[in-house]
């Protein structure tokens, strides 16, 4: 009887086995075709970093967990799935991937959040940061051959290109190399350096055009969302992604979809964004009327009877940003360049000062020895460096600059600044605002990713006290702005009191009466 029990025993443990094989090696796991395009980069293509993403709602998320069991099973892979934060990680990968394949439960340590092979080698590690260095213990530890960082738009570019240091395959195990898979969506902190890599294609001296591939997701390549319909209507799957157009798969599920119609009737820019997966509308949702075609021109000597301004947003944990831009008689402002980088001040100072002056600096046939007329600087500037500053002493940011010769004066932060600096920003936009081409690509990709602020619509989103919202550029040229087109005022700023403080203490005053009263 024993002996008939542990037979027993032992048939069911291999039917198990069997079944949980049969589960995750590829032959239970249907991939729609975009999904199984995705696999087919990860074997066969040289591109070391792998882009899917567009609208919402593609299965970009659910191809990540089945490709990395897929992998796992097929190559004996491992895979980290990154999410900014744990409860998104935990809702949307661990508790689908656990509900959808119940026989791997045994095999998930859910303190560890690892998911194990039948062999007991990690097959998915499930991991997340929120900050720029909660990323470096992330990478610590085992390689990963494959890493899909899931809603990457939402994380730093500093936390995707730090995530390339633990994607290696030193055993050979993929058929060509680690790979990084990046799910994302337009919008958020990122967005405009994935833009430029995947939908741009522009690249830098350090990127190889040949290490990128992007597919582009639609609400349409997941036939779930109208799948009742389609059957309803007498279509199968088969029909659906083997017998139709493109165009047919995106008119029935709009036309169908619940979620495709919840998407629909968002506003215009967030339609096209997440619907269409369109990523020129969405950043140009402040700045209603840019339009890159026309304010871009090519660079040109600053005549000496027109006025050059400097502007500054000083940088200490975050980068600095440092402007130069004339006003034509006519009331034309040029931007001419824009300085952007994270060090320490001195060394701002210094560059800033060489890149102005020196022959070799690309300006040096536009500025022709000028140096700006004046230089308006954010509040910062004006306050001694504390304990948080790269360097601590009693210099001011103003100070270190005044000993390379660049002297700042404080940009109006009055009360109502802000609103009617962006307002006259706007107003110069398309025809009286032109940007000098290859010489601001942070400034451009600021204004074409910034967003209204739900609450207060004539503010940018987070009012400038968001640490996630990237806008050094944006506050420095809109101190420009806001000095050339009004009265400039040289007196020391710094020494009325309170003059540096947000415009609006209490969200709660912050309305249109106190905006009315302000005459804005």
């Amino acid at each position: 009887m024993r002996i008939l029990a542990l037979m027993r025993a032992i048939i069911l443990l291999m039917m198990v086995i069997v079944s949980l094989c049969a589960e995750v090696s590829g032959m239970k796991i249907a991939l729609t075709p975009k999904q199984k395009k995705l696999k087919n980069l990860i074997k066969y293509s040289s591109a070391e970093t792998i882009a899917y993403g567009g609208a919402r709602g593609g299965a970009k998320s659910r191809a990540a967990r089945d490709l990395a069991l897929t992998f796992g099973y097929e190559y004996g892979t491992q895979s980290l799935i990154f999410r900014k934060y744990r409860d998104d990680l935990l809702k949307n990968h661990v508790y689908p991937m656990l509900k959808e394949r119940p026989l791997l439960r045994p095999y998930f340590n859910k303190s560890e959040l690892i998911l194990y092979g039948l062999d007991k080698n990690p097959i998915i590690k499930f991991d997340y940061a929120e900050t720029d260095e909660e990323i470096e213990k992330v990478a610590q530890g085992p390689e990963y051959q494959l890493i899909f960082i899931d809603e990457a738009s939402q994380i730093t570019q500093y936390m995707i290109e730090y995530l390339t240091t633990p994607n290696r395959d030193s055993q050979g195990v993929l058929p060509n190399g680690a790979k990084m898979i990046i799910l994302m969506n337009p919008g958020g902190i990122s967005h405009a350096y994935l833009k430029r890599i995947f939908i741009d294609k522009i690249y830098r001296d350090n990127e190889d055009p040949k290490s990128y591939a992007f597919i582009q997701a639609h609400v349409w390549d997941n036939v779930f969302w109208c799948i009742r319909e389609l059957y309803q209507h007498g279509f199968t799957i088969n029909d659906y992604y083997y017998k139709w157009t493109n165009e047919q798969r995106k008119k029935f599920t709009i036309q169908y979809s619940k979620y495709a119609k919840r998407l629909s009737n968002l506003p215009t820019q967030l339609r096209d964004a997440y619907l269409f997966g369109d990523w020129n509308v969405f950043g140009s949702m402040f700045f209603q009327d840019l339009d890159l075609a026309k304010q871009i021109e090519d660079p040109f000597p600053i005549p000496t009877t027109w006025t050059l301004v400097g502007s500054l947003d000083p940088g200490y944990a975050s980068p600095l940003s440092f402007g130069l831009q004339a006003i034509s008689p006519k009331g034309t402002i040029h931007r001419i360049a824009t300085y952007y980088a994270q060090d320490k001040i001195q060394n701002h100072a210094i560059n800033i000062r060489k890149w102005i002056k020196e022959d070799s600096s690309p300006l040096s046939s536009i500025l022709r020895g000028r140096e700006p007329d004046y230089i308006v600087s954010g509040a910062d500037a004006f306050q001694k460096l504390d304990k948080n500053a790269l360097q601590s002493n009693e210099l001011t940011v103003k100070d270190i600059f005044y000993q390379q010769g660049l002297i700042l004066t404080p940009a109006n932060t009055k009360p109502g600044s802000r609103i009617s600096g962006w307002w006259k920003w706007k107003g110069l936009i398309p025809d009286r605002y032109k940007i000098f081409r290859g010489l601001n690509d942070d400034l451009i990709n600021q204004m074409t990713v910034v967003e209204t602020d739900e609450k207060y619509v004539e503010d940018i989103k987070g009012r400038g006290n968001d640490n996630n919202i990237v806008d050094h550029c944006l506050d420095e040229a809109r101190y420009a702005i806001d000095a050339m087109s009004t009265p400039y005022m040289d007196e020391e700023m710094e020494n009325l009191p309170g003059w540096y403080e947000e415009e609006f203490g209490d969200e709660n005053q912050y309305d249109s009466k106190k905006i009315t009263a302000m005459g804005i």
